[in-house]
């Protein structure tokens, strides 16, 4: 059995820590960032921009030095890991790229974190990701979107995907007991 959690707003703070560290380079955002349309809260006129904030200026204050998304979320992650069946096998995937994977394996490190494989993405390879899971925990709207028919997904409840359909719907990974249990 294979389970991928996402790491971005299931495990990672990511949106909450963007918008600290552009507030710190750049200004105030328009309003508070709840969501991944990142372009919508910010100043940058193009897309570009953006990319080169998030991967070139800025990768390791945004993805490293990120914070859980929930105080001791991979405390528990660990130990749910330490009790997966031997068959089991425990995925982490996100679709950061260029230096922001290496800070997303800062990221990881730093607390302590422990999973079978580590899996980085492109959206154009999302149904690639869905080939080798069988059970995906995750917030992501790209992920939820191109579900096969015979997987399962488990849905972490974002403002942003309130009305996407799955399988299950939690607050968090904590109400996750044991992966045997999905």
């Amino acid at each position: 059995m294979n389970i991928t959690i996402s790491i971005n707003e299931v495990l990672r703070d990511i949106l909450g820590r963007f918008q600290l560290v552009y507030e710190r380079y750049y200004e105030k955002v328009k309003e508070d960032v709840i969501t991944p349309d990142l372009m919508k809260y910010i100043h940058f006129s193009a897309d570009t921009q953006l990319i080169d904030f998030l991967y070139e200026e800025a990768p390791m204050e945004i993805f490293g030095q990120a914070k859980e998304i929930e105080n001791n979320i991979i405390t528990h992650l660990v130990e749910l890991y330490k009790q997966m069946p031997g068959d089991y096998k425990l995925i982490l995937a996100t679709d950061d790229f260029g230096r922001a994977k290496s800070s997303t394996l800062w990221f990881l490190a730093k607390y302590g974190c422990c999973c079978d494989e580590i899996k980085f993405y492109t959206i154009s390879k999302v149904d690639e990701i869905w080939e080798h899971t069988d059970i995906f925990i995750t917030s992501d709207n790209d992920i939820i979107k191109s579900k096969p028919e015979n997987k399962k997904l488990i849905i972490v409840d974002r403002t942003y995907n309130k009305e996407m359909k799955c399988d299950t719907r939690i607050n968090n990974l904590k109400e996750i007991e044991s992966f045997e249990n999905l």
